[in-house]
């Protein structure tokens, strides 16, 4: 697993448990991650309308929206709980999105000097980065 990877789980992690905010360089880091996995569905302002995401029966959803159709408030932790995959997204039906946990932890799994639980702490990491990037895209 790279150092850069680790220190930028840590950072993501100690920041989500410390300070309950993120900071532009945890977004910036999110924003990166969105536009190389998200952006071909969600498209590159969030707003459903990927290229890949046109083919789907039920276009993605309006990430840029999340906060707005929730009352105002961003809804946090179902965010990440759909990323992750904890959480079955009812818009899915059978769901279209992959489950970017299990996914990312593959990968890093494919390093041979990482462990499970670092593999663990790192796609923590990358899914919070996400989210952190999606509380910056938040539309009124």
């Amino acid at each position: 697993m790279s150092v850069f990877k680790l220190t930028a789980s840590v950072t993501l992690l100690t920041g989500l448990l410390g300070a309950g905010f993120a900071s532009a360089q945890d977004a910036a880091i999110g924003a990166e991650i969105y536009q190389e996995r998200c952006s071909v569905c969600h498209g590159e302002t969030g707003a459903g309308d990927g290229l890949v995401g046109e083919l789907f029966d039920r276009k993605p959803r309006n990430l840029s929206h999340l906060a707005k159709d929730n009352g105002g408030l961003f809804p946090f932790e179902a965010v990440y709980k759909s990323i992750d995959g904890t959480t079955e997204i009812k818009g899915h039906g059978y769901s279209n999105m992959p489950v970017w946990g299990r996914y990312f932890v593959a990968e890093e799994m494919e390093d041979p000097a990482s462990n499970p639980r670092d593999a663990k702490a790192v796609t923590q990491g990358r899914i919070l980065a996400v989210v952190y990037y999606l509380q910056t895209i938040q539309e009124q």
